[in-house]
């Protein structure tokens, strides 16, 4: 097993702390929505545009992991769904501010991250 290089370490650890960050601010912003009345405007990690950035997740997780050449089922799981939950509390995050939130950046969030993970040896 080869180590990883910091090239790919430190983007990744910048990437996982964006994501953790959009899933705290997503579960506060969702106790305090459902605090107000308001519990359709709650997060569910699983609405609409889950299903978009699974599928860029899996394309990006698929891609690198081909080309650094250690595709595994294992592994896959982790680095697929952890960045499609983090695009989707992303796009809760800041959609809630913003009125217009397009889909194919959490898209592309969700791309890169598992881009991220399936670049590193696990």
């Amino acid at each position: 097993m080869s180590s990883p290089t910091p090239l790919l370490v430190v983007p990744a650890l910048l990437w996982t702390a964006a994501a953790g960050a959009s899933v705290v601010t997503s579960i506060a912003v969702s106790i305090r929505a459902k605090r107000q009345a308001t519990a359709a405007a709650a997060w569910n990690p699983f609405d609409t545009g889950f299903p978009i950035a699974a599928i860029a997740a899996i394309v990006g997780y698929a891609l690198a992991a081909v080309i650094a050449g250690h595709l595994s089922a294992g592994s896959a799981a982790f680095s697929v769904l952890w960045p499609a939950m983090a695009a989707s509390a992303l796009a809760y995050a800041a959609g809630r501010r913003t009125r217009v939130w397009p889909q194919w950046v959490s898209a592309a969030f969700a791309a890169v991250g598992a881009a991220l993970y399936g670049s590193l040896p696990m």
